[in-house]
């Protein structure tokens, strides 16, 4: 067996076996449910604040008290060893060449991927950047590797401002859908894909394992994918169905343990969350029959930022219904202020299993590369406060 085989193997496993705590979703009964029935709710809702901010800044690194349930501490020991991947070495110049309409953090990982895919494009006639947006990184390859690139992008205002941001005859953009028209690809192509989101991530990996060509990927938002759910692409019959992962368990990948987010600090994010919760009360109060999770439906996302009272009176006038009065809307924010609490407990351990569900697909991809006869390496490629989503495979055909 392979290194990769056992690391699929492990990875698989935890899924496995976790599947009740991945499909309840934080908040609900079924939460509180998964976590009795393991024996663990009473060491859970016992945790003092400070201990809860200290998992959630910290994630797997987080120390637990002795005295927690046996398993528990034996699944956060199986996820650290799931999780523990050195770097994948970048090779070449190590200087960064600044551009233009770029920021200092894109600018970092471009630099990393474009180390790493030096060596891959050595024997390739063109380079292929799936899922391009406006063309940095296939600019960037360009002007180091002296290969044609040809960047694919599905939105065509995206892809014209690419062409346009060009500047050079080698870089070459087209627009196309690659899940609906697929990626036709052969041994003389070098694939690669930074931060492609979801369903893009598995077609790189596929169509370079069916055609040959050598590729380079980093991931990110496993979740989004036209298909409700993301089947294993190696053989998993002997876990029956429980690797085939629906969306809303996919997402708890993008979750980042760390007390500033991309968008806002973990205390904004925590105080926006327990605003849901009151507003999802409301409705429910309201005659509104909505699942948690859906009750900021028709708003941005951003909206649970604001004070609770606009984020009502913005969630009601989506829904046509009058405004709840002050008292009721006191009400829910402390009844909110208690289930938040219940509920953040309680979401530890499904939390613990986001990075392992982040290491399962990359090592998935991984894996049907070596089976289809690469040479495939996997590892972080830069530092997570460049990029939480720094997970990165690299492949290409064995030399003969």
């Amino acid at each position: 067996m392979t290194d990769l085989s056992s690391r699929w193997n492990a990875a698989a496993g935890i899924v496995a076996e976790h599947r009740d705590l991945l499909d309840a979703r934080p908040g609900t009964d079924a939460a509180e449910q998964v976590a009795r029935t393991r024996s663990w709710a009473e060491a859970l809702l016992s945790l003092s604040d400070d201990h809860v901010a200290r998992h959630e800044d910290e994630g797997l690194a987080a120390a637990w008290p002795h005295e927690a349930p046996a398993g528990l501490r034996a699944l956060v020991a199986a996820c650290r060893a799931a999780c523990n991947l050195g770097p994948l070495q970048a090779f070449g110049s190590s200087g960064a060449v600044g551009r233009r309409h770029e920021k200092p953090r894109k600018r970092a990982q471009i630099d990393a991927f474009a180390r790493l895919i030096g060596p891959l494009a050595e024997r390739a006639t063109r380079v292929i950047d799936v899922g391009c947006g406006h063309g940095h990184l296939a600019r960037t390859l360009a002007a180091r590797i002296g290969r044609p690139v040809l960047g694919l992008e599905r939105d065509l205002a995206i892809a014209d401002r690419a062409r346009m941001l060009a500047g050079r005859p080698d870089v070459v953009f087209d627009v196309t859908d690659v899940i609906r028209d697929g990626l036709a690809v052969g041994p003389t192509d070098c694939v690669v894909g930074l931060h492609a989101c979801g369903e893009l991530g598995d077609a790189i990996v596929t169509s370079s394992a069916r055609g040959g060509a050598s590729v380079a990927l980093v991931g990110c938002c496993l979740q989004k994918r036209r298909q409700a759910v993301r089947a294993p692409l190696c053989d998993s019959a002997s876990f029956g169905d429980a690797l085939h992962l629906p969306r809303e368990a996919l997402g708890l990948s993008n979750l980042t343990a760390r007390a500033r987010g991309v968008e806002a600090s973990r205390v904004e994010n925590l105080a926006a969350r327990e605003r849901r919760f009151a507003l999802h009360r409301l409705l429910l109060a309201d005659g509104e029959e909505v699942r948690f999770g859906a009750e900021i439906a028709g708003l941005n996302r951003r909206a649970a930022h604001l004070g609770l009272d606009a984020l009502v009176a913005r969630a009601f006038a989506v829904r046509g219904r009058p405004v709840p009065g002050p008292a009721a809307i006191r009400e829910a924010e402390r009844h909110a202020r208690r289930e938040h609490a219940r509920a953040r407990r309680l979401a530890i351990p499904r939390a613990l299993l986001a990075r392992v569900l982040e290491v399962f697909v990359l090592v998935d991809r991984a894996l049907l590369l070596e089976r289809s006869g690469m040479r495939v390496a996997i590892g972080t490629l830069f530092d997570e406060s460049i990029s939480a989503r720094n997970l990165a495979l690299a492949g290409s055909i064995a030399e003969e």
